[in-house]
């Protein structure tokens, strides 16, 4: 089931390529690695796919936590610095979009003047939690 809904992914953006000439689509990601630079990882399973907004008010820390599966992060308003268990920093801003990593340990805060306000797509399982809080 997960191929079935990866493979309607990746044609719909390939369609999409027919729509950017005249300026109605505009891409926000394409890309088959996460923001760590590694492969995205699907786990087996019946495929679930969740949408929310989140919110991050300036200054606001969100605790260190890993996810299950891939977990596509659309940057609308804001600055995220998010920290990985091995030190590495990254930065998004509005405008950016990114994977968070399968299983890696990571926190983040709002480090922009404006409340942080993100697209969040879980590309998931049934029965999966879209986020562990790290232990």
């Amino acid at each position: 089931m997960m191929r079935r809904v990866f493979a309607i992914v990746i044609a719909m953006l390939a369609l999409s390529n027919f729509a950017l000439a005249d300026g109605h689509v505009k891409r926000i990601i394409s890309t088959g690695t996460t923001g760590l630079g590694n492969d995205i990882v699907y786990p087996e399973g019946k495929a679930k796919v969740t949408a929310f907004e989140f919110t991050v008010p300036v200054g606001g820390p969100v605790t260190p936590h890993s996810h299950s599966f891939p977990v596509l992060i659309i940057m609308q308003e804001g600055e995220a610095t998010i920290t990985y268990e091995d030190g590495q920093v990254q930065v998004y801003r509005a405008g950016e979009a990114f994977i968070e990593d399968v299983g890696i340990i990571h926190s983040s805060e709002n480090t922009g003047t404006v409340t942080l306000r993100a697209l969040v797509v879980a590309i998931g399982v049934e029965g999966q939690k879209i986020l562990t809080p790290a232990q």
